[in-house]
């Protein structure tokens, strides 16, 4: 069988092994080894660069494949130590065909198989002159079957890594028609590997871009779709390019011509040395259709070294100013444009180089492994220190949701050890900041309406603006690590769910408080559960809240200090915050989750708190909160007891802004106490050290608040004479201070609560979900 084959490189003969690098020499005993690969002869490539050549086939495909592929092929086995992949194979028969998972080549060069997917750094490590022959086999079989690839992949260029690469922005082609659009690159500070990489700026559109420096001229034309079929060799020259589309039914003759002469000013011209050429980028974006339906959009892109001023006069596009290197826009109107002269256009060669757009938003959402989320929806962040800052700047680059920044605040010196600021950033607002750094995240812009979404204030300190603001959004994460925000937030009327989240002061844990999907429970009643947990969780409630104590002045003042905690810390409980908000915001119960990180292990574990039914009492002004684990606490302690009454003291919190007492907990009767079926005299065994102890491990927040007792089987939950005059001293008491004190009551099914003088009577819920009447 006569196997044809072109002329590629010196022929060194069949016996000359010795003499040629070890490599080589092991794969030509691989070959020797192998009956389905006989050696034809040696050749040099170039200095350093060697090939073996040889007939290659194993007979495990049909010879009348369609693809051309046949059974026995003449391959170069090359060896280039001093390419990136040192191993190349090469198909010597000047019809072989074209198809997928080719590389690219020098014109008049033999096809390159594109065997591996990997980089070499990869490869190596289970490379051996007998898997090379396998893979080499593997390729012709799997091509000639038409398993290699799916049908509508482009020509691969793995291993071929142009010198050049552009990075477009991503919405390029769709901003082509806008007014005013224009980009233009910069030469590259450095190379990278050797390779330059030029990223586009997007002009500011008050002018019309200079293009005579030494920058790239770039060129961008859309063509209508193409229906995908065969696949194509790059183009040679400008001419072959032409005529390929051509005959794909895509012509971008006249698309070249008006985009070469939309490069000129009207009224003015493109002046350049007739002698020196210029640096062409010519981008094509070509749709690809099946079915009459855009599938995908794929992007080329050639360099062409020539002159835009001869290049414009060959198409038609640019008029020569006679005597002179001027060049002025093409505005003779002919009935029929100019044939164009294809031999000419053989005169502009073409390289490719590599196109890359930056990604768009869906495109962020897959690589994150996001993109069956709901991540359409407006949300607030307020509070954008070291956690809130972290916390963004991973949604941001998610592209989940569309947020707006809240924090009054400034980055100071200080914060760049924990922050993800930089040190220019020292000054600016920490809003303005988080901004402007999401709206760049994936945008080669930069624009003053970046810092749109920023808001440098204080989230709750003008209501009127507030409302207004979350009118059409539907989360508020609470970063702010104040009381201030969650409580006020609170009593709005509102339909944007809060989410409130912070690290303890040790930096060993952090929490998420998230309300339900209706705004039913509260943040506030959420805080006052949160407490409780601490408070009844021995495990891990005891020390939770305690800080380290490290705290740093920064400054003159008694309020410029700064916690001392790790950047780690600070990251490892972003990212555990960041991914269980975006997990559970679409979710409808509200949640409340800690999660301690023990240092030395590494290990992080999880406390799921359940969320309970809030309750509420108005009396006397103020609001009483307390929930529906804290009513069947008493009534269980009730029934426990009975026919006695039994009782205890409340802890809780106290706002006085928002004039709310939240019940935490109510304890358990001391231990001496005296309880009958007519009274309930509260002892005082251990109740000092008990509420001491709920002070310490809530960091100063929950205290006394009041106290509870309930009254036997048949009787009301109203105060009797001898409750009020308790009430009296209790409310002398707490007056000291400026605080109120609470009473509640508990009967078969009904609570009651007492500030002063006045009581409200609320329905137990075991009461009434047992009779039905909720």
């Amino acid at each position: 069988m006569t196997i044809e084959y072109i002329d590629y490189g010196e022929s060194l003969g069949a016996s000359v092994s010795l003499n040629l690098p070890e490599p080589l020499r092991d794969l030509a005993d691989a070959c020797n080894d192998h009956s389905d690969f006989d050696i034809v002869e040696f050749r040099r490539i170039s200095k350093e660069s060697f090939a073996l050549v040889v007939d290659a086939g194993d007979g495990t495909f049909d010879a009348e494949n369609p693809v051309g592929i046949r059974r026995i092929e003449r391959l170069a086995l090359v060896l280039n130590p001093n390419h990136g992949f040192p191993w190349e194979v090469r198909a010597l028969r000047s019809d072989f065909p074209v198809s997928m998972h080719q590389n690219h080549v020098e014109p008049n060069s033999p096809r390159s198989l594109c065997l591996y997917v990997e980089p070499w750094s990869s490869v190596e490590r289970t490379w051996s002159p007998q898997s090379f022959l396998a893979r080499a086999l593997w390729w012709l079989r799997e091509t000639a079957c038409e398993n290699l690839h799916l049908a509508n992949q482009s020509l691969e260029q793995l291993f071929f890594e142009p010198a050049d690469q552009f990075v477009l922005p991503e919405d390029h082609f769709e901003r082509l028609t806008d007014t005013g659009y224009r980009i233009v690159f910069d030469q590259p500070p450095f190379a990278c590997r050797g390779r330059y990489l030029y990223q586009a700026r997007v002009a500011d559109g008050k002018s019309h871009p200079s293009y005579r420096g030494k920058q790239w001229i770039p060129i961008t034309i859309i063509l209508p779709p193409i229906t995908h079929g065969r696949v194509e060799e790059h183009p040679r020259h400008l001419g072959d390019l032409l005529q390929k589309l051509e005959s794909r039914g895509a012509s971008i003759s006249g698309s070249l011509r008006e985009a070469i002469k939309d490069l000129v000013p009207e009224g003015e011209s493109f002046d350049w040395p007739a002698d020196q050429t210029n640096k062409i980028l010519l981008v094509l974006g070509i749709p690809l259709e099946r079915d009459g339906k855009t599938e995908r959009t794929d992007v080329y892109g050639f360099a062409i070294d020539k002159h835009i001023g001869r290049l414009g006069e060959d198409l038609g596009a640019l008029m020569r100013s006679p005597g002179e290197n001027k060049w002025f826009r093409n505005t003779v109107i002919m009935e029929k444009a100019r044939p164009l002269n294809v031999d000419r256009l053989e005169s502009y060669p073409l390289t490719p180089v590599g196109i890359r757009l930056m990604p768009s938003k869906q495109e962020v959402r897959e690589y994150s492994g996001i993109a069956e989320s709901e991540c359409h929806f407006s949300g607030v962040i307020s509070g954008l220190g070291s956690l809130g800052s972290a916390v963004a700047s991973i949604w941001a680059r998610e592209s989940w949701g569309d947020w707006e920044y809240v924090d009054h605040d400034a980055i100071e010196p200080h914060n760049l050890s924990r922050h993800i600021a930089l040190g220019p950033c020292v000054g600016l607002a920490k809003s303005e900041m988080m901004s402007m750094q999401a709206a760049s995240m994936f945008s080669l812009e930069t624009s003053e309406s970046s810092v749109n979404n920023a808001h440098v204030r204080k989230l709750t300190d003008d209501f009127q603006w507030l409302e207004g603001f979350l009118e059409d959004k539907e989360i508020v994460i609470d970063a702010s690590t104040t009381l201030a925000v969650p409580r006020d937030l609170s009593g709005m009327d509102r339909s944007a769910r809060v989410a409130t989240i912070f690290i303890t002061p040790s930096g060993r844990s952090s929490v998420l408080l998230m309300e339900d999907q209706s705004g039913y429970i509260r943040s506030l009643s959420l805080e006052a559960q949160y407490y409780r947990a601490i408070l009844t969780n021995e495990s891990w409630g005891a020390h939770h809240l305690e800080g380290n104590k490290g705290y740093l002045w920064v400054g003159a003042g008694c309020r410029n200090i700064t916690m001392s905690m790790s950047n780690e810390l600070i990251s490892l409980h972003a990212s555990i915050l960041a991914r269980q908000v975006r997990l559970l915001s679409d979710k409808e119960e509200a949640r409340i989750k800690i999660w301690d990180h023990d240092g030395l292990s590494g290990s992080v574990s999880a406390h799921d708190i359940q969320a309970c039914e809030p309750k509420h009492a108005k009396v006397g002004g103020w609001t009483v909160w307390w929930d529906v684990e804290i009513e069947g606490c008493m009534s269980s302690l009730r029934e426990n007891e009975l026919p006695n009454e039994t009782g205890g003291v409340l802890v809780g919190f106290i706002d006085h802004k928002i004039r709310t007492i939240s019940v935490v907990l109510a304890r358990p009767a001391p231990e001496d106490s005296v309880s009958t079926p007519k009274e309930f005299l509260r002892g005082t065994a251990g109740v000092e050290e008990g509420i001491d102890e709920c002070h310490r491990r809530t960091g100063g927040i929950v205290s006394y608040v009041g106290e509870w007792h309930s009254h036997p089987r048949g009787c009301p939950s109203n105060p009797s004479t001898h409750d009020r005059i308790q009430l009296d001293y209790l409310e002398g008491v707490m007056a000291r201070d400026g605080s109120p004190a609470i009473s509640m009551i508990v009967s078969d099914s009904m609570i009651s609560v007492s500030l002063g003088e006045q009581t409200t009577t609320v329905e137990l819920s075991f009461f009434t979900r047992e009779e039905g009447k909720t």
